[in-house]
């Protein structure tokens, strides 16, 4: 990669957008149940196997069946959610294979971004992540586990964004949406080595030292794939209402 074009420079970060078109008046409606979905994903509300009937998503949201089936479109185009013919939506399982393909994929990605982010780093550049640091120090310091492993991810995400690469930017927040997934439901509740990684891979970019910056991101991300305990049963909601309008 030594003769590898510089990626375009720096910009901030961006979650994707809206996944694939809808009708008018769609958008909107569809994205809040989307939200809502991964928010409760997220949260560990709703476990890989919970049915998302689409009778009860058009009662819970008050919109009509078109909006509902454009929102689990789009949540099937995550990965959040297997569409099953005759049968409907489920939260989509999470197997051992998929987690290894999202962080081989991670590991390709980052590595080379950081790399190249090394050779053209600046002061300014490296200024904020370092704050970004600071606030997962006072999130862990706090015991805010969801906002500590929120903050995890969107590092990667700050750190993709000064490589200035749109494209890869969006790439890599999807990867680090999913594994965010995987870090919350089956983590195993022990990500003391992470912020020191974090740190020490500024230090490294300050110096531009981008092999030193590869190195390091590659065996980071190993270790959190390694952490993770897939196949554990877990409990499904009493309801959709209560995992999806958890405050009502």
């Amino acid at each position: 990669m030594a003769n590898a074009p510089r990626l375009s420079k720096q910009g901030a970060p961006r979650r994707p957008g809206p996944v694939g078109p809808g009708p008018a008046g769609v958008d909107s409606a569809a994205g809040r149940i989307v939200d809502a979905v991964v928010g409760a994903v997220s949260a560990g509300r709703l476990p890989p196997g919970t049915k998302l009937g689409e009778e009860e998503l058009v009662r819970l949201f008050d919109v009509g069946r078109t909006v509902v089936r454009d929102a689990l479109k789009r949540l099937g185009f995550l990965g959040l959610v297997d569409l099953l013919p005759n049968r409907g939506a489920f939260v989509a399982p999470a197997t051992h294979e998929e987690a290894e393909q999202i962080y081989v994929a991670r590991r390709l990605i980052e590595g080379e971004i950081v790399r190249d982010v090394a050779r053209h780093c600046t002061a300014a550049d490296v200024r904020r992540p370092r704050d970004h640091i600071d606030r997962q120090a006072a999130a862990k310091a706090a015991g805010d586990r969801g906002e500590y492993i929120s903050l995890l991810g969107e590092f990667h995400l700050v750190i993709a964004a000064l490589g200035g690469n749109r494209v890869l930017e969006g790439i890599v927040a999807q990867l680090v949406s999913r594994s965010g997934l995987l870090v919350t439901l089956y983590d195993s509740h022990d990500e003391s080595c992470a912020l020191d990684d974090h740190a020490e891979m500024i230090d490294m970019l300050a110096r531009g030292d981008g092999d030193g910056c590869a190195g390091l991101m590659a065996r980071h991300l190993r270790t959190n794939e390694r952490r993770l305990r897939i196949g554990q049963p877990q409990a499904q909601p009493e309801s959709l209402a209560e995992a999806l309008l958890p405050n009502p």
